[in-house]
Formats: structure tokens, C-alpha cells, sequence
């Protein structure tokens, strides 16, 4: 059967698995079958061969060329697994990846719905879809225009809560769960927190760099892409974001996100959130040597990380690899891992472009916020904070 996952094209081959089960990973997988056999996927690419087989013994399956344990009934979920893992690759790069659950209205609105593994996507989308179109429980691919590729895989559910691996595979057939439209594209994104402390969901904006620090784990490749920060940020303001949703149950934000599709939010739509993209500095090499300490002590002059930071001591920067800036907070990227920079953290990097004293530090946090008795006391602290993560090099 020829199928899609979000932009990929597979030609999946069950055959080798017997006329029992092979029939039922076809009919699992039904929803994102196609037709047309005359175009090639979203990543240009022709569809490879995805087989599927027994093993060289008893209990054991190949998926993909990859032998494993798996009993008939934990086949589904593993062939589910490697076949995302697989999409993933060939769209590394290509589109910006979230982990989360995807649902749409009838005109294509669709809202994706964050959360890390094991905490509530399957479960959105299962109930969600029963009055929004079921778009994925796993994959929301969006593209740089913010089209949004569809991934109705079979859905996971946790069998044992125990075991968060051990899953089995329902259709959205299965579950009753609507067709979402052909034609998808972005309208919100949200991330979802459960909790008790609520009787009623609650929606609500939250700022921009906190959300961005949140959603970052649970992306695939995000630095692979051009501007990856930009592009999150681009995701994360879609719809007057970025969106937190706070609940209780999940079949109580039905008409939440239902109206959020529709473009309504209770209380109204808050001002669209601004922020600044900073194109990294670093490359590869600069990058690698960063991770190797000096081979020699550096002469006087070299910016180095670990000397001990006073107020005459001259910053800068150090190479990284992405940046974005909103309402005074800080996001860094440097050798692809994520530092968050509230206040004079934030202040004193942005300020740090060319070789500046801590002296100069200070004054220009003055001026921004205001004097204080302590300001120097603060900006140095700040200061050592940074060059002690190696955001900054101190000479």
C-alpha cells in the first residue's frame, strides 16, 4: 500500500507477515493511504519500499531491515515507531517537527497541540477528534508557509500505564474519529498541561521565549533547519500566541479549541507578540574547537572561559549557533543545546557584541533600567553566570 506520513511517501510491504496480520497493520494504516501513484512526496522523493517480515526465528520481526523482538501484538506499535523515526529522517531539515497531537476544523484551521511523551497527546487527539478532524497523535510537520502535513497514523495507546512502552494501535476508524480536510494549515499551536489545581480549562497567552523553552524538546531537528529559532517563533505566534491550555479533563477543551481553530479565544485576541531573530555566529569549526580545551595557556588578550571576572575585565560573546529575543528574555542556542536569559543576563549578552568592559555593562543597565545601589554587585553576578556557561568569553 502506498501511504503518506507527513510529506513522506512509503510503499509499505506486509506481506512477509502472514495473511492474518498483515492485513491488519494494512487496515491500522488505512487513513493515511493515497492513490496517486503519479506524484512524489512533499520531500521530492519517489516512495521507498517500507517491508515489513517475520524474523529468523519465532518473536522476532524485521521492520525496515532492522530485526527485533515483538510479539503479534506489539508489532503494530513498532512498525508505527520506525516508520515516524524514518519520516523524520528524510524531512530532517525540510519542515519544522513538533511533537504533538493534530486537530482541524472543516476549512483546514488546525491547531497542534504540545506535550512530551507519555502525557496527554493521544489522549487530545482521541477525544478531539471526535468533533475536529484527526490530523496526528504524534507528528505536526509544518512548513515554512505554515501548510501543515497530515500524519493520521493509527493511534498509541497506553496498555499498561506502567509500561508507557507497551502500547497497542487503534485506526481512527476505529475510534470514530473524523476526516480532517485535505488542505491543512496552521492556525495555533498550544501547550497542553494537565493538572488538578483547575476545575475549568483555562487558555492562556504566556511569553514568548518562556513557551519557545518549553516546546524546544519536544521538536525533532529544529537546528537542522534554516533560522530554526525564527521558525519556532513564526509557529508559536500563529493565532495570537503563543497559547498554554490548563485542564483538567481533555473532553472539557473541546469547544476551546474548537473556537481557537475558528479564530475566537475567550476574553478576546491579546496584541501579536514581537520578537527578534539573531542569525548564529559560529560554524563548524568554531563550534568543534569550542569543545577542546586550549592546547597551550593563551597569551594575554585571548578571550578564555575560565578566568575570574572582576569589573575592569573585558566580554564578548562566544559563537552560537541561533538566537531570538522578545520582551526582554533571551533564548540562545550554542552547539545545538538551549539557554534561557531573563533580565541583566539577557541585557548584558545583548550588550556584549564587541569586546565591552563589565564597568560598560553596568552603566548600560542603568540606562535601560534605572540605577541601583547594587547594579554592580548584579551585573557582575549576571556577568560570571554567563561566562561561566560559556555564553560569554572573558580577557
Amino acid at each position: 500500500m502506498l501511504l503518506d506520513a507527513f510529506g513522506c511517501r512509503w510503499r509499505l510491504d506486509v506481506s512477509g507477515l502472514g495473511p492474518d496480520l498483515g492485513p491488519r497493520v494494512e487496515e491500522l494504516w488505512s487513513r493515511a493511504a493515497v492513490a496517486d501513484e503519479s506524484e512524489d512526496g512533499e520531500d521530492g522523493c519517489a516512495a521507498p519500499v517500507f517491508v515489513v517480515t517475520r524474523g529468523s526465528h519465532p518473536g522476532l520481526v524485521v521492520i525496515d531491515g532492522d530485526e527485533q523482538d515483538a510479539t503479534d501484538d506489539e508489532v503494530p506499535y513498532a512498525v508505527s515507531r520506525a516508520l515516524t523515526f524514518a519520516s523524520i529522517v528524510r524531512r530532517t531539515g525540510e519542515c519544522l517537527m513538533l511533537h504533538a497531537a493534530g486537530v482541524a476544523a472543516a476549512d483546514g484551521s488546525t491547531v497542534a497541540l504540545v506535550a512530551a511523551s507519555g502525557t496527554g497527546k493521544t489522549t487530545a487527539a482521541s477525544r478531539l477528534g471526535r468533533r475536529l478532524g484527526y490530523v496526528t497523535d504524534e507528528t505536526v510537520a509544518v512548513e515554512d508557509d505554515l501548510r501543515v502535513r497530515a500524519y493520521p497514523k493509527p493511534l498509541s495507546v497506553v496498555v499498561d500505564p506502567t509500561d508507557p512502552h507497551g502500547k497497542s494501535e487503534h485506526s481512527p476508524d476505529e475510534l470514530g474519529l473524523l476526516t480532517a480536510p485535505a488542505d491543512l494549515r496552521l492556525v495555533a499551536t498550544v501547550v497542553l498541561e494537565r493538572t488538578d489545581e483547575v476545575d475549568a480549562p483555562v487558555l492562556e497567552p504566556f511569553a514568548l521565549v518562556d513557551a519557545a523553552t518549553l516546546v524546544l524538546p519536544q521538536t525533532s531537528a529544529l537546528p537542522s533547519l534554516e533560522r530554526p529559532l525564527d521558525r519556532l517563533a513564526e509557529v508559536l505566534v500563529a493565532g495570537h500566541g503563543p497559547w498554554r491550555l490548563r485542564y483538567r479533563e481533555i473532553e472539557d477543551c473541546a469547544t476551546i479549541v474548537a473556537e481557537l481553530a475558528a479564530g475566537r479565544t475567550p476574553g478576546g485576541l491579546p496584541e501579536k507578540v514581537e520578537w527578534q531573530w539573531l542569525a548564529g555566529s559560529a560554524d563548524p569549526a568554531t563550534a568543534a574547537a569550542r569543545q577542546q580545551p586550549p592546547p597551550v595557556p593563551p597569551p594575554p588578550g585571548v578571550f578564555v572561559p575560565d578566568l575570574v571576572v572582576e569589573i575592569d575585565t573585558v566580554v564578548v560573546r562566544a559563537p552560537y549557533d541561533d538566537a531570538l529575543v522578545s520582551d526582554g528574555a533571551v533564548l540562545v542556542l550554542q552547539d545545538a543545546l538551549p539557554t534561557t536569559l531573563p533580565g541583566l543576563a539577557a541585557r548584558a549578552w545583548l550588550a556584549a557584541t564587541e569586546p565591552t568592559s563589565v564597568a560598560r555593562l553596568v552603566e548600560d543597565a542603568e540606562d535601560g533600567l534605572g540605577s541601583h545601589p547594587e547594579a554592580e554587585r548584579l551585573v557582575l553576578g549576571a556577568v560570571r553566570s554567563l561566562v561561566e556557561g560559556g555564553l560569554l568569553r572573558a580577557r
